[in-house]
């Protein structure tokens, strides 16, 4: 059999296949615990938290979880920004076979009961300064567990490093709740959890599609810890300091922001929020040698003032997800630390990574080349049969270790998306003679915001709520700092013309939406244009 065409650009000293170990992730972190006990595994504004402490925690929640009845594939939704809480809910989820289902945390009303209705989710964990959104729906869903938790849990008395606003809020308790601290420190029972096998579930991540519905691709154990040494393997990575600013319910930041570092017995600088400054500071106080990120951190932190008072040099790599990166950003961030910034491409449905630039021989513009038991075919837009030559554009469809068997409770979505274990991207892209791939564009008109997925059909649905709002289309427009923004043409309702302002749609929206999500441009239109089945023509609205 011929060799892939990526083979020839392949990283030296990275393995082209391996075979995981036949357990868990939170296995693997024990045995790091038994043997590094009092080393740094999470550094939170100078909390500093040892593997011995964290294995100590995940053990008692655990047997705190199995004491409320969740039971092996349950699902828990986790309802958290980045803090030492996420990492021991999930970990302690995993432990006892359960299954993690992340919620954003910029999750409104309506967009956490979707999620929670649609896992069967009974039991949640979340930080006090987010019940209020739980509150409002909490009588319409199935939980039967309310687990709370705030940030000043874990905080120092004196913080080493700036803290960002929401976490100066103080600490908030509510009725009918039960409160996480209570019951890290508990004794548990030998023999009392059930532990998962690597072909279980772990994790329901929610996406979108064409539907432009979210629907929860599944994760299995094996998944998750393919990837995790995936990377390690990739970037040659033991021991680091770890800058983990990316949100940790993001498959980017799970990945590598948390499970790398604790895979490797590495150290966890863990921040709530981006923040440039915290970021800048951080990165020079700790020495922090890997920082994954997406292209509007790295913007940031070239554009910040007096950037370059600050030390960086420490950083050895850095990785780039979410949206294509500038190249001028790519050269100056080189030049500033002595870093690249490694580029790679990877979805919800495959865990994070399924290309990446080799470090050692990145391609400017490129996302690079398959990783490790990974393999890439790139199939004509109008014949999905066909393969196409490199350097012509056509759909990617990706397989391996890492790519999920489907979507929760959507077999007519799994059988669309993945055929005989291929998964049908719905992305754009174009294969150099070298095998670097090269992004060109969406198929599913998905639009990508500050390296937030945002789907249109989504957006429109909500937009739709608005009682002066007739019709709606939603589009990605070109934005120099966020990559994408949202725009939406809307066609008004005639009792409301002139009596609504597109500034109020834009108000409207943002109290309905995740910051993300909302469209930051609105285009009022008498009508939007259709093809003979009264399909919206999006590509006039975008040349427009």
């Amino acid at each position: 059999m011929m060799e892939p065409l990526w083979y020839k650009s392949w990283p030296d000293g990275v393995p082209k296949k391996f075979d995981p170990p036949e357990k868990t992730l939170p296995e693997i972190i024990e045995e790091i615990a038994n043997i590094y006990p009092r080393r740094d595994a999470i550094n939170f504004y100078g909390y500093r938290m040892y593997y011995g402490s964290l294995v100590k925690m995940i053990k008692s929640f655990s047997y705190f979880l199995i004491k409320l009845g969740v039971k092996k594939g349950d699902r828990v939704c986790l309802f958290m920004e980045n803090c030492p809480q996420y990492i021991i809910s999930i970990l302690s989820v995993w432990r006892i076979g359960a299954v993690a289902v992340p919620a954003n945390p910029m999750f409104k009303e309506d967009e956490l009961f979707y999620q929670l209705n649609d896992s069967g989710a009974e039991t949640i964990i979340l930080l006090d300064i987010l019940y209020p959104v739980l509150h409002r729906i909490r009588e319409k869903t199935c939980l039967k567990n309310v687990i709370v938790t705030g940030y000043w849990d874990f905080l120092p008395a004196i913080p080493s490093l700036p803290l960002h606003p929401s976490l100066k809020v103080p600490r908030q308790y509510f009725p009918d709740t039960l409160e996480m601290s209570e019951f890290l420190n508990c004794k548990p029972l030998p023999g009392t959890e059930e532990m998962p096998r690597p072909e279980d579930l772990a994790l329901l991540q929610y996406t979108s599609g064409t539907t432009g519905i979210p629907k929860g691709a599944m994760i299995t154990h094996a998944n998750i810890l393919f990837n995790t040494i995936c990377s390690t393997l990739w970037l040659e990575d033991k021991d680091s300091i770890n800058l983990a600013v990316m949100p940790l319910f993001n498959v980017m930041g799970l990945i590598h922001s948390m499970n790398k570092p604790l895979y490797t017995g590495g150290t966890i600088i863990l921040l709530a929020r981006y923040d440039t400054a915290t970021v800048i500071k951080a990165i020079e106080k700790y020495r922090v040698t890997y920082w994954a990120g997406v292209a509007t951190m790295y913007v940031a932190v070239l554009n910040y003032p007096d950037v370059k008072k600050y030390n960086l040099k420490s950083l050895r790599a850095c990785v780039c997800g979410g949206s294509p990166i500038p190249l001028p950003i790519l050269k100056d961030f080189k030049e500033m630390t002595g870093a690249n910034v490694v580029e790679g491409y990877g979805l919800s449905e495959t865990i994070s990574q399924v290309i990446a630039n080799p470090v050692d021989k990145p391609r400017l513009g490129s996302v690079g080349i398959p990783v490790i038991n990974t393999f890439v075919k790139i199939v004509d837009l109008a014949d999905p049969s066909k393969e196409v030559q490199p350097g012509n554009i056509g759909e990617l469809m990706v397989k391996g270790p890492q790519v999920t068997n489907g979507y929760w409770r959507q077999p007519a979505e799994t059988a669309i998306n993945i055929i005989d274990g291929w998964l049908a991207t719905g992305d754009i892209v174009k294969m150099d003679e070298d095998g670097y791939i090269y992004f060109v564009g969406r198929k599913k008109e998905m639009i990508k915001a500050s390296g937030f997925s945002v789907f249109p059909a989504e957006v429109e649905n909500f937009l739709s709520e608005h009682p002066a709002i007739a019709e709606v289309a939603v589009l990605g427009i070109p934005d120099s700092y966020r990559g994408e923004s949202v725009k939406a043409f809307v066609v008004l309702k005639s009792e409301y013309e002139n009596k609504v302002s597109e500034t109020d749609i834009i108000n409207w929206a943002r109290e309905k939406m995740a910051a993300y999500k909302y469209p930051r441009v609105v285009e009022f239109c008498t009508e939007l244009p259709r093809n003979g089945s009264g399909k919206i023509m999006r590509h006039i609205l975008a040349e427009k």
